[in-house]
């Protein structure tokens, strides 16, 4: 039997587990690469790799433009400074405002990557503690989106975990459930190894363009993806001691064999991508969060959003030349929004921490990822074959999920079942006393530690706060301690840039002032003002006064009281956290427990 071609990253689609040497030409009449180890960085960018010293002075010419130039270069600025105008994304119908405005661009309905940093929902080491390794756990994503809180929270479980977690993992939107199917599918695919089906699966994610080989092992999902809509249960092999069950209705994913069967090529992919990603009327909108990056991250973003190919930045991607048409739609426009980056659904400091184990400089960001989703996702996928974990994914409406659950026709599950109970930010939707009341029969009243989780993104469009536009807050010197957790040079900035609206600091600082607006009251008036603390009463539940799966606001303690104000954080965790990271400051995450 022919073994089929390999679906890895690197040359001839073999898996990557190290660095290789950056060395490459693709001048006429030959072509050469070199595939050796790169264990040598090179001492300026910290980008690439090489083998020699050999092999970097050969390939020198080439990686000249990109160690040498403007973007790498401290003298960097944005466009509306060198050609001296109002950026756009400040309001220009106010030639006064001295507020950026955060406009999308792209499709507006696919939010097929996550954009906050992803959730152990158990979180065991605060709530079951040492009762965990045998302990039987029921989990309900009503909402998931994308798999990163399945994935983090699959793989956080102890090690030895001896119980049984049973998933129920839902969507309503068609686009977000049928990525995720494929996905997993191939993932846990038993005719792959497993380094070439964790570099799939990455590429599924989060990559515009695949190989060949990788898209004609895409495209034999379309048998399973046939299979998987008539109405009934029915299982994706794991191999393994886990189950993934995919329970939906007829024409569920049509939208998905669309996608699959397009016929759309090369060209048109590339060009919806480049109309999206790098479209000119952006370019100030780029050039704001560039504004914020370390010299190597500006560089390292946008050889990402050149090529749209998650992998390290020394990497040749020459061969990923087919659409990932997971990512486009039947008539090949780009899903995503231009704000999209995959850096934006993980937590940045241990992606930077695990990269530096395979040698990784913190400099390349996206390489940094790429390994550490595939320790992730190898993690979660020899759980998934060694433990007892049940997956069953379902495409409902929220609301419309407790009734199916109640009727028993998605067992295991049953009403008192579930110790965590996910449900994203579907309050900005329909509502937190409304989750409140169809959800709260469901949690496991045997288990103290059960809980329903609720974040919030789009309260403040209700309860505007307003940080101080001129950086005051409470007084100079809280003031200065912000700006400089900020990366923020004042006297510099002053001395060389002045005090002007648009000037590259004061953007920075208007960019990171949410991070530390002291929103905690009107937060509270707007829990109050939908009687959250009573209707949670009466449905037996109690809103929890410190959070024990994740801290109420991001970059703020776990264990904090009220919803602090995070200036213990040091100058590297808030650029991990609110600028390359781009966690959204504004999202305020509570927790609901049982009454005793």
């Amino acid at each position: 039997m022919k073994c089929p071609p390999h679906v890895g990253s690197g040359p001839e689609g073999q898996p990557l587990s190290v660095l290789l040497c950056t060395n490459a030409t693709k001048d006429a009449p030959r072509t050469f690469r070199c595939t050796k180890i790169g264990s040598l960085k090179c001492s300026q960018c910290h980008l690439v790799n090489y083998c020699s010293k050999d092999c970097q002075t050969q390939h020198w010419k080439a990686h000249r433009a990109d160690c040498k130039g403007p973007v790498i270069n401290t003298a960097w600025r944005p466009a509306w400074i060198k050609q001296k105008r109002r950026p756009t994304f400040m309001d220009m119908d106010d030639s006064s405002s001295t507020t950026p405005t955060f406009a999308t661009f792209g499709l507006p309905y696919a939010y097929l990557w996550g954009n906050l940093p992803a959730i152990d929902c158990l979180n065991l080491p605060e709530n079951e503690r040492t009762t965990a390794t045998t302990r039987d756990f029921k989990i309900c994503f009503a909402a998931s989106g994308d798999i990163r809180n399945l994935i983090r929270t699959i793989t956080s479980l102890p090690a030895g975990y001896q119980g049984q977690c049973d998933i129920l993992f839902n969507d309503l939107n068609p686009l977000v459930v049928g990525h995720n199917v494929v996905v997993l599918w191939a993932l846990l695919n038993p005719t792959l190894t497993e380094d070439e089906a964790v570099e799939l699966a990455i590429h599924l994610m989060y990559s515009s363009m695949l190989t060949p080989a990788m898209e004609n092992f895409l495209l034999t999902s379309l048998d399973v993806v046939h299979g998987l809509t008539d109405g009934r249960s029915t299982s994706i092999p794991v191999n393994g001691r886990g189950t993934l069950n995919v329970f939906l209705g007829p024409k569920y994913l049509d939208v998905t064999k669309e996608m699959l069967q397009a016929k759309y090529g090369q060209r048109i992919a590339k060009h919806a991508y480049k109309s999206v990603m790098w479209s000119p009327e952006r370019q100030d909108y780029t050039d704001r969060f560039l504004n914020g990056l370390e010299a190597g991250h500006r560089l390292s973003f946008l050889h990402h959003r050149a090529s749209g190919i998650l992998a390290p930045f020394s990497l040749d991607v020459s061969g990923f030349t087919e659409p990932n048409r997971l990512l486009y739609t039947p008539k090949g426009e780009w899903l995503l929004r231009d704000d999209a980056t995959p850096l934006q659904g993980w937590d940045m400091s241990l992606v930077f921490a695990y990269g530096q184990r395979y040698g990784v400089d913190r400099a390349d960001a996206y390489g940094c990822l790429f390994f550490y989703l595939k320790n992730e996702l190898s993690t979660f996928a020899k759980r998934l074959r060694g433990c007892r974990i049940n997956i069953t994914m379902t495409m409902a409406d929220a609301t419309a999920l407790p009734k199916a659950i109640a009727a028993h026709t998605l067992p295991p599950f049953s009403p008192g079942c579930f110790d965590r109970i996910e449900t994203s930010n579907l309050a900005d939707y329909i509502s937190a006393p409304s989750i409140l009341r169809g959800w709260a029969p469901f949690l496991n009243r045997g288990n103290k530690c059960a809980s329903i989780l609720i974040n919030f993104m789009n309260w403040q469009k209700r309860y505007p706060v307003m940080p101080d536009p001129h950086g005051r807050w409470h007084s100079k010197a809280t003031a200065m301690n912000y700006m400089s957790i900020m990366g923020i040079d004042v006297e510099k900035m002053m001395t060389t840039e002045g005090s002007s609206s648009s000037s590259p600091g004061m953007i920075k600082l208007y960019s990171g002032m949410a991070a530390f607006s002291d929103d905690h009251d009107k937060f509270q008036s707007f829990l109050h003002d939908q009687n959250i603390e009573k209707i949670a009463g009466s449905c037996g539940l109690k809103l929890r006064n410190i959070n024990r799966i994740h801290p109420k606001r991001a970059g703020a303690p776990l264990k904090s009281t009220r919803i602090s104000i995070p200036s213990a954080l040091t100058k590297s965790e808030y650029y991990n956290t609110f600028w390359i990271g781009q966690s959204e400051p504004t999202t305020r995450f509570v927790e609901f427990e049982l009454k005793a």
